[in-house]
């Protein structure tokens, strides 16, 4: 038990001076190649503690080797762009000047209702509130506001803006919660000169009943 103990110990002391080798930008910002390198030298660090017949040495030496091939690797995308986008990818613009990018989701293989509910946990409720979205490539969605963004309503909302139709179907729990009718909804679309839901990438109703369409892309 006593070995266990040290072992343990010794492996602890090699996995936490290799992270701070790594330096802490890969731990902050951690790309699929940092992920992939830590989730490595956590796994090789394991093995030599549940198994006491393999050498501690061949534990530390495959950290060590994981850490060598991380600076190598960093060094080489610090200095070649080419290198490092095709490593740690490049941004990707979800909301483009107030418009969703439906490509740019489908590329990153993200819902509509991720989207959203990603821009009302960084306090953003509607999407004309925003200007730019850009998923970053350590996961983080960036945001810029639009001008006429106010951070604080001035007044009290009749509702919280509500998705009535996200990627071509009809959310009728929301329609209900407005107190309308799917009647109501088409007749909100004819006027805007859409025959077909299936037309309809997003419709949303705002806190003041306004309503806001972006139609798919053909």
């Amino acid at each position: 038990m006593i070995v266990v103990l040290i072992r343990s110990i010794l492996l602890y002391i090699v996995v936490l001076i290799a992270l701070r080798i790594m330096g802490k930008g890969e731990i902050a910002e951690m790309n699929a190649f940092d992920l992939v390198i830590t989730l490595l030298i956590a796994e090789v660090a394991a093995i030599p503690m549940e198994n006491n017949n393999i050498p501690i040495i061949n534990g530390i030496a495959a950290v060590t080797g994981l850490v060598a091939m991380q600076i190598i690797i960093s060094y080489i995308t610090l200095k070649n762009r080419k290198i490092r986008v095709f490593l740690s990818g490049k941004p990707s613009i979800l909301i483009d000047k107030g418009k969703i990018n439906y490509k740019e989701l489908e590329k990153e293989r993200i819902t509509i209702d991720e989207l959203l509910e990603q821009l009302r946990i960084d306090g953003y409720f509607k999407i004309t509130d925003v200007q730019y979205a850009i998923l970053e490539t350590d996961g983080n969605l960036s945001i810029l506001p639009s001008p006429s963004y106010v951070d604080v309503p001035s007044k009290k909302l009749n509702h919280l803006p509500l998705s009535l139709i996200l990627d071509g179907k009809i959310i009728r729990h929301n329609v209900k919660l407005i107190n309308k009718n799917i009647d109501w909804l088409l007749e909100t679309l004819k006027s805007n000169h859409i025959e077909s839901v299936e037309d309809v990438l997003i419709c949303v109703i705002d806190e003041n009943d306004r309503i806001f369409i972006q139609k798919k892309e053909k």
